[in-house]
């Protein structure tokens, strides 16, 4: 229970401030019919970043000045949707925020294809990663959340007026434009801060569903925050939960958490506010047994292996191979039968199909392609040599070091050379601890020199002092002093922790 608590105390946390404002949010957005709004502009803050890269910016070196790009470029955006707002709509509102964030999304695109380590930074700041936040990162959200929320608060007879009627509300003799662009501006701030800590896909479903159950049962503002926050919690807590207990990534849990908190609700929904609640139960029995009915129909229409798996792999189009490769991930005796076919595959195939492979060999442990595993280390295409570290550690054999340490002298890309130096460690050779270091101290990605960081602390058996953020002189000299401390220990053969865990116990 501890590790639990330990784990995922921060990441639920994290999840209840997401609640907290998200809700509210949400019921102006759903009130306005701007669903995707926080789609599109948090693809323009994106943007913003992308622009501030290419500008010359480092993510994370210059982290404040791409949110400053980021902020800029989402009060244009907030901006541009208050002005095409109409008094008599033609063209649904919906329409030209859609538009702005496909238009928003391919510059981006084509803007990250010019950025050769940024492009994978900036996707994964917009991805987030909520199971790994930190107290601090909290606590400044939660700041600005409560300063946007208290802001709202005062001005929230103009906020839910243009909200409900904006057409009242003009007639009263408000400034629509000016308070749409308010909205979308403080909207803006909580988008742009929620998509870095929990990615798209999260953000949207704390905006919309619980705002969309609270609708569903509750009339008065009050009351649909109240039951919001509560589908919220329940949620939150359920998927955290899921997550730990069943190792499942935490974000994907909890959007389908949401999703089957969504139809339980509107199944009540349905049975509770029915003229006749049973024969609304009639039909929701049969509506899910013909659902049950169609899925296990659909097994009827199973593709047989119509053509031999060897002929599958060798001639087949990537569509065909990716089957194939999902029989041999069902029947793995039946590698022996193809090894000539998968090593070919391994070397020549298709990319999508390559790192398909590359996935299900780590995962059943085929240690008679490890060869060629190996030989992926060097390949020309960075995403197959990155599956392949993968793979050579999943499969754990501690003879390959020696290949995994040359593949590591000559990787060009810091964050593969890190992750080599890792699968060295986890193997128990301690030539991965140079590796660490030498990123440490002159990587020239600071995503590259976290992360060697936090390998090396992981492995190390003794606690050693280093700030991640200390300035360059300080920082220098704890670079030498783990250096001298590497020189003084390297023959230690109980230098590392058995397994990588900090404490050493092995478990």
């Amino acid at each position: 229970m501890s590790e639990f608590l330990d784990s995922m105390t921060y990441p639920f946390l994290a999840c209840m401030i997401l609640t907290g404002i998200h809700v509210y949010l949400g019921i102006h957005v759903i009130q306005r019919k701007v669903i995707f709004v926080d789609l599109a502009l948090a693809t323009i803050a994106a943007l913003g970043a992308v622009w501030g890269a290419l500008l010359g910016w480092d993510v994370h070196e210059n982290m404040l000045i791409i949110k400053g790009f980021s902020l800029a470029f989402t009060i244009a955006g907030a901006a541009l949707f208050s002005l095409t707002r109409m008094r008599h709509e033609k063209v649904p509102h919906e329409a030209f925020i859609g538009i702005t964030y496909a238009v928003a999304l391919a510059a981006i695109i084509l803007g990250s294809s010019k950025l050769p380590h940024g492009a994978e930074e900036l996707r994964e700041l917009q991805a987030g990663s909520i199971l790994w936040i930190s107290g601090a990162t909290i606590g400044w959200t939660a700041l600005l959340y409560a300063l946007i929320g208290v802001f709202h608060y005062v001005f929230r007879q103009q906020f839910f007026a243009i909200s409900r009627d904006p057409a009242a509300a003009e007639a009263a003799g408000m400034n629509v434009r000016f308070w749409d662009f308010l909205f979308y501006v403080s909207f803006g701030f909580v988008v742009t801060s929620s998509v870095s800590i929990a990615g798209v896909l999260l953000v949207f479903s704390y905006l919309v569903i619980p705002s969309v159950i609270a609708i569903l049962f509750a009339q008065s503002v009050r009351a649909r925050l109240t039951l919001g926050w509560i589908v919220g919690t329940l949620v939150s807590a359920s998927g955290v939960t899921i997550s730990y207990y069943g190792d499942l990534p935490s974000g994907p849990v909890i959007v389908v958490c949401f999703g089957a908190f969504l139809l339980l609700a509107g199944i009540i929904h349905f049975v509770g506010w029915a003229d006749n609640r049973g024969k609304a139960l009639v039909k929701v029995v049969a509506y899910a047994i013909l659902g049950l009915a169609f899925i296990r129909g659909t097994m009827f229409f199973e593709r047989t292996k119509e053509l031999e798996l060897a002929h599958l792999l060798a001639a087949g189009s990537p569509a065909e191979r990716m089957i194939a490769l999902a029989e041999l991930e069902a029947n793995p005796e039946e590698f022996e039968e193809v090894e000539g076919e998968v090593r070919d595959l391994l070397a020549n195939g298709e990319l999508e199909v390559r790192l398909r492979l590359i996935e299900i060999l780590g995962e059943k442990g085929r240690t008679e392609f490890e060869s060629d595993l190996l030989a992926l280390l060097s390949d020309e295409d960075d995403n197959v040599r990155e599956s392949a570290i993968q793979a050579v550690r999943e499969l754990g054999d501690r003879e390959s070091a020696d290949a995994v340490f040359s593949a590591a002298s000559g990787e060009e890309d810091e964050y593969l050379r890190v992750e080599l130096a890792e699968t060295l460690l986890e193997f128990g050779d301690t030539r991965g601890i140079p590796i660490l270091l030498a990123l440490m101290e002159s990587g020239e990605a600071r995503g590259a020199r976290r992360d060697a960081f936090e390998h090396f602390e992981a492995h190390v058996a003794s606690g050693l002092p280093y700030d991640r953020n200390a300035a360059p002189a300080q920082h220098r000299q704890e670079i030498a002093a783990l250096r001298a401390w590497w020189e003084a220990h390297r023959d230690d053969p109980s230098l590392l922790h058995p397994t990588g865990d900090r404490d050493g116990s092995g478990e």
